[in-house]
């Protein structure tokens, strides 16, 4: 696989390589040692995100992303964008939830990522272990 060279591309990969693929083993990869996380008013770090993926990657949850391809802005080291990400668990129907973000990155790693969602996926059921 080519080495990304833009801030979406980086992007791009993390939600392909790690999202869709489920794979927590690649959060430090992609996230920055002191990586901290806001998300529709809720704030996490490194250790609490890598957990919360190690708890709900392994279940049966679907995850599918789309891009918004005219709202991505780069900036140096930051990034602003819209994605949808559809999960879908069996027997459930699908959400998806649009996520408009803004992210900080150092060395080529996400150091700050600044999330909204619509709706907000803290509150769905499949996110309850989380």
């Amino acid at each position: 696989m080519p080495t990304p060279t833009s801030l979406r591309e980086q992007m791009q990969e993390m939600f392909t390589r790690m999202v869709e693929a489920k794979d927590a083993s690649l959060v430090d990869t992609y996230y920055d040692p002191e990586f901290v996380l806001t998300t529709n008013g809720q704030t996490q770090d490194l250790a609490a995100f890598r957990a919360g993926h190690q708890r709900v990657y392994p279940t049966a949850i679907t995850y599918r992303v789309e891009y918004d391809d005219g709202s991505w802005v780069e900036s140096g080291d930051r990034l602003a964008a819209r994605v949808w990400i559809t999960t879908q668990r069996p027997g459930e129907e699908p959400h998806r939830i649009e996520v408009v973000l803004v992210a900080e990155y150092r060395d080529g790693r996400i150091l700050r990522l600044h999330e909204l969602t619509w709706p907000d996926w803290t509150r769905l059921s499949a996110f309850e272990t989380y």
